[in-house]
């Protein structure tokens, strides 16, 4: 799969996030927040890439800050 891809897909996800928490749909923006990080889990279980693993790690960070905000 293409990095950029990947990374494009991380980014819209976490957007989608961010606008159900502007449009205090906060159930919706937890069900996301589980999916994306199930998917960055999983991302960094099965890489060995360690640039990939450092801009991954930044998503890792921002989901769960946005976990703390919802909660």
């Amino acid at each position: 799969m293409n990095i950029n891809f990947i990374f494009d897909i991380l980014k819209n996800d976490t957007q989608e996030i961010i606008d159900a928490l502007a449009s205090k749909k906060h159930d919706l923006a937890k069900e996301k927040l589980a999916n994306l990080s199930d998917k960055i889990n999983d991302l960094i279980d099965n890489t060995t890439n360690k640039v990939f693993l450092r801009e991954i790690s930044k998503y890792q960070v921002l989901v769960e800050h946005l976990k703390n905000k919802v909660n």
